[in-house]
């Protein structure tokens, strides 16, 4: 039996965990009581974190839905290079590592000539906050059932509660407007309801919340005097964020698509809503720890190990950059997503040195310029330079 300190596969939270693994395999989960971030405290997902490597696995390569060996998939795989610009789509899940998602997008770039390249699951902004400052907030506004998203951030709210602090939520009904001091209940909101603006000027450490895909209430809050606290419901959408990478959509000149997915479990496939798009092209190819809707309709499907079977880093909706380490084996025949797309690139990207990987991965993005990659090791990890 054998712990393993690693940060959790779900929320943007970024909260600290240990893998129970026994005989190579992830058997629960135990509080990682070092970890600034949920001091020991884990929500149900994380409770059950260890489910993710273990759910619904692709254990083979397989063309057209056939198994076959690593060296025809990969071979059928290559074909992506018959397109170029617009007819070529990159979709990057924003639950991969740091160092994954940063050599998909180079290949996507400089391999396909890819005009879209976008990300699963993410969203847009930085916060001007961290989850230890929240508490010390004497008001928030919480836009949308960010409580309920992203339950560990959630409950240091009750804190500034328990302080007389002050919670105010805009949004549509929902557990969070329950846990709020005032409500102002609705489906739509074009702007700050006026008694909420008051508070806001008036408080002496006022913070907007809401959740990165909103981007009604990114537009409403631009310009109020206070902090924000952006939250990415997926693992690394703040990395994918600092990487430049957009919400992914499928433009009308698509014809092939390479999809890189990651799914903890079927029922959260965040993927399902790509589907009725899919028929018309020619081409996909599907990299994915999880079998999905996706990889139940992909040209070629290439198996990959889950986050927490290989090592990486990811980023907090913070700004926070921690490690995730492997901690379980991957299916015998599943690859590092780091090393499929080398194999798809011929051996253009080196993989293997994931310290290598993030020195390359800070010296062209600016959010992580000057982070080293041997002090993210430390509990508390490192933040970006612009969090």
């Amino acid at each position: 039996m054998e712990y393993v300190t690693t940060t959790c596969p779900y929320c943007g939270t970024g909260c600290g965990l240990n893998l129970i693994v026994s005989d190579g395999k992830a058997v629960g989960v135990a509080p990682y009581h070092r970890s600034p971030v949920g001091s020991g405290k884990l929500c149900t997902r994380g409770l059950h974190a260890a489910k993710a490597l273990s759910e619904w696995r692709i254990e083979k390569p397989a063309v057209k839905g056939e198994p076959v060996t690593w060296d025809e998939a990969v071979a059928e795989a290559k074909k992506l290079t018959a397109y170029s610009g617009d007819e070529i789509a990159v979709a990057i899940s924003s639950r991969l590592t740091n160092e994954a998602m940063f050599l998909a997008a180079c290949y996507a770039r400089e391999v396909l000539g890819a005009a879209n390249i976008g990300v699963v699951g993410g969203g847009c902004g930085a916060s001007t906050t961290t989850i230890t400052d929240l508490a010390k907030a004497d008001t928030i506004l919480m836009i949308g059932d960010v409580m309920k998203r992203l339950p560990v951030t959630g409950n240091k709210l009750y804190r500034v509660q328990a302080n007389g602090g002050r919670l105010l939520y805009l949004g549509p009904e929902s557990y969070t407007a329950v846990q709020a001091d005032t409500a102002v209940i609705t489906d739509e909101y074009t702007k700050i309801p006026d008694e909420f603006s008051r508070e806001l000027a008036a408080a002496a450490n006022p913070v907007v919340m809401y959740l990165a895909g909103d981007t009604a209430a990114a537009a409403i809050t631009a310009a109020l005097p206070a902090k924000t606290a952006v939250l990415y419901e997926t693992n690394n959408g703040r990395g994918a964020a600092a990487l430049g990478l957009d919400r992914f959509a499928l433009g009308e000149k698509t014809k092939a698509l390479l999809i890189i997915t990651e799914t903890p479990e079927r029922e959260e496939d965040i993927y399902a809503d790509l589907m009725p798009n899919l028929e018309k092209l020619e081409m996909i190819v599907a990299v994915g720890s999880n079998a999905t809707y996706l990889s139940d309709a992909a040209t070629v499907v290439l198996p990959a190990a889950a986050v927490n079977e290989y090592p990486g880093t990811v980023t907090s909706w913070e700004g926070r950059v921690q490690k995730v380490r492997a901690a379980a084996a991957a299916p015998e025949e599943a690859k590092c997503p780091c090393e499929i797309i080398s194999l798809l690139s011929g051996g253009k990207y080196a993989w293997e040195d994931k310290a290598a990987v993030f020195a390359d991965l800070a010296a062209a993005v600016p959010a992580y310029a000057g982070i080293v990659y041997e002090e993210i090791e430390k509990p508390e990890g490192v933040f970006l330079r612009e969090a």
